[in-house]
């Protein structure tokens, strides 16, 4: 069962909920608008439930900080970020009008090896700066990318959402933690050392995670699945990503040396960098 309506609410005196736009088990996801520069924006709250929680709170902290630092037009960007009376947080973020990439690829199954190659540019442009800032996403998926419809004149525009469970390498202790016997993440796309420990896992553990999101889009699937979480797991761990050709015959072979490079089991054979990834796709884009 969903919230009770919230339409017409004001947020901190400040922002008008005009209409949901989404809601998952922890919080939803409103269409707003700031009341004094009559802008709409996406205001993003915890409930009150999940908002107790440290843990939860400490994640919602991460991705407005996540953001805030990295500075690039291909990361969502937060606006505003505080606690209502009732104790829910809110975050403030710009207003996105597009799709995720997970919608299009319910709707269209695959994407030309030139579109993969195009979108996938925009999100290691996004996660090269935030690498620079020292910063790991690990929970790169296709519910996290959104393509907008346009910006600044520019068709297709790429943005990385959700850094809740990021990894700040160079700020000390904050979001480097998880807790024993605990994965966070979405194991389709951890890379094998996430799975083993997530606390130490490097850039190449988000370009594994590209690796498989660029999989998905030109077979339709993704590499390997499971009857169980467990399973799913363990195949992650041990088990190679298979030759996306075997599901798409005519895929071209460079490509897919590409897509098994960025997906191998041992980081040290991946790319090194989100820039190097980016240069190899690069011919494919059409860019």
């Amino acid at each position: 069962m969903g919230s009770p309506s919230r339409e017409g609410e004001v947020i901190d005196g400040k922002y008008r909920i005009l209409h949901k736009l989404g809601e998952g088990g922890m919080g939803a996801v409103y269409a707003g608008e700031h009341l004094r520069l009559k802008r709409t924006v996406a205001i993003k709250m915890l409930h009150g439930a999940a908002s107790a929680q440290q843990d939860m709170a400490e994640r919602f902290e991460r991705e407005a900080q996540a953001a805030g630092q990295i500075g690039s037009d291909h990361i969502v960007e937060v606006y505003d970020i505080g606690q209502t009376p009732a104790g829910e947080r809110f975050m403030v973020l710009e207003y996105l009008d597009g799709e995720s990439l997970r919608t299009r690829l319910k709707r269209e199954r695959r994407l030309s090896v030139g579109r993969a190659a195009a979108l996938t540019m925009q999100v290691l442009t996004g996660l090269g700066a935030a690498h620079v800032a020292g910063i790991i996403h690990r929970d790169l998926k296709p519910d996290n990318v959104f393509i907008l419809k346009e910006k600044a004149g520019r068709a297709q525009f790429v943005k990385i959402l959700d850094f809740g469970i990021s990894k700040f390498t160079q700020l000390g202790e904050s979001g480097s933690t998880t807790r024993t016997g605990t994965v966070m993440g979405s194991p389709n796309y951890m890379s094998p050392e996430h799975v083993q420990a997530a606390n130490r896992v490097d850039a190449r553990s988000d370009l594994y995670s590209i690796g498989i999101m660029v999989f998905e889009m030109v077979t339709g699937t993704i590499p390997r699945k499971g009857s169980t979480f467990a399973e799913l797991l363990f195949t992650v761990v041990y088990e190679p990503v298979p030759d996306p050709r075997t599901l798409v015959p005519d895929l071209d072979p460079a490509f897919a040396a590409l897509i098994l490079r960025a997906c191998s089991q041992k980081p040290e054979e991946r790319f090194a960098s989100a820039a190097e990834f980016a240069a190899a796709l690069a011919p494919f884009s059409g860019i």
